[in-house]
């Protein structure tokens, strides 16, 4: 869970800030509390590790930045979310619409809403915003669900 963190923490790295509403989405979810600057030093950490793992794409055409398609992204949402966060959950690996109803046996909802890009967040079942990794980000006020991952107690 993460107390009084903000993606937008000048302290996080480069790319959690640009890019890091989904890793903090399972920040957010975990039983481990991130709370001020250790907390974020220790997600800079994990995320560093997790993308040597390979669990998170890097600087794929080695430009010095991760601004690129494919960068960035995390690439084993269920390892990540095990390994990283003590979340004992697995990801069906697809990209629900966010129209899409959602099944009673899922136990946690991550959902992309879209306005001038994507954002990720957590949300209810009724399709509420429970998390923004921002507070109160434009894309989630404008945007509208355009998909859904869903995980499942594993």
């Amino acid at each position: 869970m993460l107390k009084n963190i903000k993606q937008s923490d000048i302290l996080f790295i480069k790319p959690i800030r640009t890019y890091g509403c989904y890793f903090l989405c399972f920040a957010q979810a975990s039983p481990i509390i991130f709370k001020g600057e250790e907390g974020i030093q220790r997600l800079n950490g994990i995320w560093t590790k997790a993308t040597e793992d390979g669990l998170i794409s890097g600087d794929i055409n080695h430009d010095g930045d991760v601004d690129d398609d494919g960068e960035a992204e995390i690439q084993k949402a269920t390892e990540l979310a095990r390994k990283y966060f003590n979340l004992n959950i697995k990801y069906d690996g697809i990209h629900h619409d966010g129209k899409e109803l959602i099944p009673a046996n899922v136990k946690l909802i991550i959902g992309q809403f879209w306005w001038k890009g994507g954002h990720f967040t957590i949300i209810n079942r009724l399709k509420k915003v429970t998390f923004d990794s921002y507070g109160e980000s434009n894309t989630v006020k404008n945007g509208y669900l355009k998909s859904m991952r869903f995980f499942y107690s594993d």
